[in-house]
């Protein structure tokens, strides 16, 4: 980083004076400067002059590497030289506080970068050294399979022998339905009753005959 350079008056142009607008009696100087100054520098230089009052000030601003102001050339040494060179030297004092505080804050950046990158290799170099260095884990066996022991009644019907189908079944017919049973005919049933019929008379009869 560049280190900062004050800022001075070198000369006075005078093919650049002119009447001031301010009073006919007035003329408009332009000091010309080293060099041309930044917003920073132009800053501070208005900072100081805003923090103090002088009678003899008139119009005053900064551009294209001079400094132009409205006077009567007969205060020129006594007010107006002493008073802006105040100004000057306090802007170029800050402005080598300003720029010093920048150099040390980029030497700090770039020392904690390099410390960071320092600190990332030593982790990188440990890590490949501890890997290089590890030995193979050996395969883990998977532990047995444990058997939960079943009750017997569980397991019994999962063993026992299943049932024979019918042979009707097994042979692809279905079973014939059953035979509805065989009653006598009508005149059968009344046949036997009148059979029946005949002998408990013939029964009532000869108990009677001997009872008489």
């Amino acid at each position: 980083m560049d280190e900062f350079t004050d800022i001075v008056i070198v000369d006075l142009d005078v093919n650049r004076t002119t009447w001031s607008r301010v009073h006919s009696s007035m003329r408009t100087l332009h000091l010309k400067l080293n060099r041309d100054p930044n917003a920073e520098w132009t800053r501070l230089f208005f900072e100081e002059r805003n923090s103090r009052v002088e009678l003899k000030r008139h119009g005053l601003w900064v551009e294209d590497g001079y400094i132009v102001f409205d006077c009567l050339l007969i205060d020129v040494d006594d007010y107006h030289l002493p008073d802006i060179r105040q100004s000057i030297d306090y802007a170029n004092a800050r402005s080598r506080v300003l720029v010093e505080a920048r150099h040390t804050e980029a030497e700090r950046l770039r020392d904690e970068a390099k410390t960071e990158q320092h600190m990332l290799a030593a982790l990188r170099a440990g890590i490949r050294d501890g890997r290089a260095q590890e030995p193979d884990a050996p395969a883990t066996a998977l532990p047995a399979p444990v058997a939960t022991p079943v009750s017997a009644a569980v397991v019994a019907p999962a063993f026992a022998p299943a049932e024979e189908p019918d042979a009707a079944v097994a042979n692809g017919t279905s079973p014939p339905p059953p035979e509805a049973p065989t009653e006598p005919l009508h005149a059968e049933r009344e046949a036997v009753l009148e059979a029946k019929r005949n002998d408990w008379r013939a029964r009532f009869r000869a108990a009677f005959h001997r009872n008489k």
